[in-house]
């Protein structure tokens, strides 16, 4: 796989090519029901009280109870925010303090205080916070509601996953009541940004999902619990693994039908997996992900078929993420469960195996100049290994790993925030071709701490597993109307030779073949007006001489 530059040229209808700036609102949450309430993720770092729901204050914290202060640091984090395409985001709220003894304790130190990141790690303290100044603080009178003033996100807080939070604290000595309602996040939403188009991508081991014999016991609750996670998280694409799906079970249709099958579909393969079979399935929105193909990576040979799990292979998924003109995005999803075992050595080689020969298919014509994602549950680390009694100390996955050319594993330094069993890297994970690499958002990738705090007994109702979430992005150049029209191509579809009809003189040294997701991907010589396009794989491409464009589809 070339590493090739980064630049994507969508087609837009525009005629005149200038900018302007609409008011948009991108977060409004009251906080006075439980379900707004809910949006937001509570996090106890010191003392036993917390965050609490009032449908008359909102969000309330104290340090205060039975009549004595304790010392507390609580957060209140909000879902994601997407301020990748917006300028000047303000953040406003109303709060109050009380009682009046006590109502500006702490004030001077920063105990009630607001911020903001780019990147939300799941947990507050390894959370690179930026501190939002200008808060009003100003509270005369106790329990009366004050504005907040208008708090500016700063740039380095913006991105496609954004939070702010609101941070409380006390002491053993000292406490007040903190309360917060009408929370608003608004900003300036370009109406010609690009446009951007943003992908949230979630990979979840649904532990036996389907199956009534293994997993959790109430599978009805299981399934109720997942939908509702899928809801919270908010993701376009959920890849899915221990999976259950058969003609007397669907799974994959009954998530849909809970999510609603007017926006949302879902794939698994084999179709029929049999009676507590694991498998890999996808769950996406219609109208940012569609379906190209989907089969299996399997394999005639006998090792093949062992290493992964005596036959449990990769569900491979062509999907195309259609952006936000319309623009299909190809890309091939290789969704895996991996042997488990950490305290066999054949099941790390086994592992091992399977890595090294699915790397030998990915690298190979079929897939090494393609947008790929290797997802799932590899049951290892991508740097160290689970397995004690394999008396080694590399990963299964380093062959990947180490080829940091052709790919990048975005999961490899997240360290798992369950810590029943130590402290660890995380064993669902992420690899990406580098073709992605430059559509990736930095340090997006993190796990969805926020499910296992808002389902009830999450790890024994749900699953075992915590979902990891990445984003990607793809802009968009706008290119005007007459750029178009000056550059007319036929036959379009074309098979081998492509005819060039230029309707203006134009500098016609140089000539640059693009793909959908905007990388450069031939130079081709200008022969009396033809190129030679054969050699290009079916799809579609853009074709830009001097300044005019234009799109072409090659058969």
């Amino acid at each position: 796989m070339q590493k090739l530059n980064q630049l994507i040229i969508f087609l837009v209808y525009i005629g005149f090519s200038f900018t302007t700036s609409a008011q948009t609102t991108i977060l409004n949450e009251t906080l006075l029901t439980q379900d707004s309430f809910n949006t937001f993720t509570p996090v106890s770092v010191t003392g036993d009280q917390g965050w609490n729901f009032s449908a008359i204050y909102g969000a309330v914290c104290s340090g205060y109870t039975a009549g004595q202060s304790y010392e507390n640091e609580d957060w209140f984090i909000s879902p994601v925010l997407n301020l990748s395409q917006t300028n000047n985001p303000q953040l406003t709220f109303s709060h109050t303090r009380g009682s009046a003894a006590v109502m500006n304790a702490g004030v001077a130190e920063g105990w009630y205080s607001v911020f903001a990141t780019a990147n939300y790690t799941g947990n507050p303290a390894t959370t690179t916070w930026i501190a939002l100044s200008g808060l009003n603080q100003n509270i005369s009178t106790a329990w009366q509601y004050v504005s907040s003033g208008s708090l500016t996100i700063p740039d380095a807080a913006k991105s496609a996953s954004s939070r702010i939070a609101f941070r409380y604290k006390s002491s053993a000595t000292q406490s007040a009541t903190w309360e917060i309602k009408n929370v608003q996040v608004t900003g300036e939403q370009s109406n010609n940004p690009g446009p951007t188009s943003t992908f949230k991508i979630t990979n979840w081991n649904t532990e036996w999902l389907g199956c009534t014999q293994y997993g959790p016991d109430d599978e009805a609750l299981q399934i109720s619990n997942v939908v509702a996670a899928m809801r919270s998280m908010n993701s376009d694409l959920y890849c899915i693994q221990e999976v259950t799906n058969t003609t007397t079970n669907p799974t994959i249709a009954t998530l849909v039908s809970q999510l609603g099958s007017d926006v949302w579909a879902g794939s698994i393969v084999p179709t029929n997996t049999g009676e507590c079979t694991q498998r890999q399935g996808i769950i996406y929105k219609k109208d940012k992900v569609q379906l190209v193909s989907s089969s299996q990576l399997s394999s005639g040979s006998g090792s093949y078929n062992y290493n992964w799990s005596g036959g449990r292979f990769p569900a491979l998924y062509n999907l195309n993420l259609i952006t936000a003109n319309g623009t299909p995005v190809p890309v091939s999803i290789v969704n895996i469960h991996a042997k488990a075992e950490d305290d066999n050595a054949s099941s790390y080689t086994r592992r091992q195996g399977a890595s090294e020969a699915l790397k030998i298919i990915l690298d190979g014509t079929n897939y090494n100049a393609k947008n790929v994602i290797v997802i799932g549950d590899f049951n290892d680390y991508l740097t160290g290994t689970t397995s004690a009694a394999c008396q080694c100390t590399d990963s299964p996955y380093k062959n990947f790993v180490d080829d940091v050319t052709n790919y990048n594993g975005i999961t490899k330094n997240i360290t798992d925030v369950d810590t029943r069993f130590g402290t660890h890297p995380i064993i669902e994970n992420i690899i990406i071709s580098n073709e992605l690499t430059d559509n990736y958002v930095s340090n997006s990738a993190a796990q969805e701490v926020i499910v296992s705090r808002t389902i009830s007994r999450y790890y024994t109702t749900t699953s075992n597993h915590l979902p990891v979430s990445a984003t990607f992005q793809f802009s968009a150049l706008n290119i005007p109307e007459n750029h178009i029209a000056n550059l007319v191509m036929y036959p379009n579809p074309v098979k081998d030779i492509l005819n060039i009809n230029f309707t203006t003189l134009t500098d016609t040294k140089a000539s640059e073949i693009y793909d959908v997701t905007g990388r450069q991907i031939a130079t081709p010589a200008l022969n009396n007006n033809t190129i030679n396009v054969s050699g290009l794989p079916a799809g579609i491409y853009i074709l830009k001489i001097g300044e005019q464009t234009g799109r072409f589809i090659k058969q």
